[in-house]
């Protein structure tokens, strides 16, 4: 049986995942769109091949990690102690990077995201949840 917050935090990593692929699927877009742009008003092949190349790449990073966050959240699902090692590390980087945005700009946004980061490391932390993903 799995417990309603492993579940909670699975669904929480397809819902990353998604946004990832989302933003990636932007990046991509608008990089082209962006290259077309500059080709169009200027003669500029290299700023053009720059530009389509620098949205080329965040594109595919993003897509990348959309899909690592799905695979992630399925191996959660599945109780799987590689998926709960790799959330552990997502979600202390997470950590990390929302308390350097708490620092810089303190908003609500941020102390949410980091309240939410330390119940997630605290919960996959506890013992009998370490024991649930032992056992699988």
């Amino acid at each position: 049986m799995r417990p309603m917050g492993v579940s909670a935090i699975a669904a929480l990593m397809w819902v990353r995942g998604a946004l990832y692929a989302l933003g990636g699927l932007a990046l991509l877009g608008i990089g082209h769109l962006s290259a077309r742009l500059i080709s169009a008003v200027a003669s500029d092949s290299f700023l053009e091949g720059l530009v389509s190349l620098l949205g080329k790449a965040l594109g595919i990073t993003a897509l990348v990690l959309a899909l690592v966050y799905a695979v992630v959240g399925f191996g959660l699902w599945a109780l799987k102690n590689w998926a709960r090692t790799l959330t552990l590390i997502f979600v202390a980087l997470s950590l990390v990077m929302g308390l350097l945005g708490l620092a810089r700009h303190p908003t609500s946004w941020h102390t949410v995201r980091a309240a939410v980061d330390v119940v997630i490391l605290v919960y996959l932390m506890l013992p009998n949840v370490k024991r649930l993903f032992a056992v699988a």
